[in-house]
């Protein structure tokens, strides 16, 4: 019995043996986005390859930012989403809405942009608060509310619109978000620079703030949450508020880069918003995600989602290759132990 109590002694008191090289270099590519940069730059690489004239036109690297800046406001709400440990697949009706307003409301009822965007906010943020604290209340998940709520928003965009595609977006609005805008006299559109300010300040946020710290210990364990007096019933509605806005605000922009809305103008940022999260390592519950990390994966996508085209893929071959990609991410990714079970 002496000699039990002795062994399990010494094997408590002896440090762990160091960690193999295969270990050392999981726990690298979880906690860094190296990874993630390393496949965009080959990915590019790809790219270039593929059509040699990407380089000679400044127009197509513009275009490609363009839309991963687009993809990344659209999942930068589902970010902190995620990072809550909660799915937002409202996110498509949230687009439909204010590229709607975006549309009709500023050509036929003669709305300047800032009442528009006012209005998206409003409705976004309202819906979407609404939305968290619900499913926080009366403890609902998220993926059924949400896909409830989408629905409903695409078809009340529709009902307010009467049927009506025809609405352009203000030149003024359309200035901020086509290949022709400049910025500070640079021939970059300017939603590229509006969306890395809103990154910096949802990184500041995150990083920062004891507000982002309180979300992530949210995500990572509601219940020890709730015990260090965090209110996780505001924290809930606050986050599916954020989201509700930036994909509203990102319906206006959507609506402006394309000239006009569409029942379906959602439905593409719904599968790639998440996809951008989740190949950017952000995973659910995680003490690791960030916009950061979304912006890489929009990246990603969307020279993927270029190379696609080019090769003459269809876009039901595209969500294979998406899904695809999210598996190994999964198999990356989903293995590392929570971090509430490692206490």
């Amino acid at each position: 019995m002496t000699d039990t109590l002795t062994d399990v002694t010494r094997s408590l008191t002896q440090p762990p043996p160091p960690p193999s090289s295969g270990m050392r270099f999981r726990r690298w590519a979880v906690e860094t986005p190296l990874i993630q940069l390393v496949i965009l730059i080959a990915l590019v690489a790809v790219l270039v390859t593929l059509i040699p004239a990407f380089i000679a036109r400044p127009q197509a690297g513009l275009a490609v930012l363009t839309l991963a800046a687009l993809l990344a406001l659209a999942a930068m709400g589902q970010t902190l989403v995620v990072i809550l440990g909660g799915l937002d697949l409202a996110i498509a009706g949230y687009v439909t809405f204010g590229a709607m307003i975006a549309s009709n409301a500023t050509s036929r009822l003669g709305w300047p942009v800032p009442v528009a965007l006012l209005v998206v906010l409003v409705v976004c943020t309202g819906v979407g608060g609404g939305v968290g604290w619900l499913c926080h209340r009366f403890r609902i998940e998220p993926l059924v509310i949400t896909l409830g709520v989408g629905t409903m928003l695409t078809g009340g965009s529709m009902f307010i619109a009467n049927g009506d595609y025809n609405g352009q977006p203000p030149q003024e609005l359309r200035s901020l978000a086509q290949l022709n805008g400049t910025t500070f006299g640079l021939p970059v559109p300017p939603v590229i620079l509006i969306v890395l300010i809103l990154g910096v300040l949802l990184w500041v946020f995150l990083a920062k703030t004891p507000a982002g710290r309180r979300l992530y210990a949210t995500g990572v364990n509601p219940r020890a949450a709730r015990l260090t007096r965090i209110n996780t019933t505001l924290v809930w509605s606050a986050v599916f508020a954020a989201s509700g806005a930036l994909a509203g605000t990102a319906g206006m922009f959507i609506a402006a880069f394309g000239a006009g809305w569409s029942q379906s103008i959602g439905d593409p940022y719904l599968f790639s918003g998440l996809a951008a999260v989740l190949v950017g390592g952000t995973t659910f519950g995680s003490v690791r995600g960030g916009f950061t990390r979304t912006a890489i994966g929009a990246m990603i996508l969307t020279v993927l989602s270029t190379i696609i085209v080019s090769q003459g893929l269809t876009e039901a071959q595209t969500r294979i290759v998406y899904g695809l990609i999210i598996l190994g991410v999964v198999a990356l990714y989903g293995r590392d132990r929570h971090v509430r079970d490692r206490f």
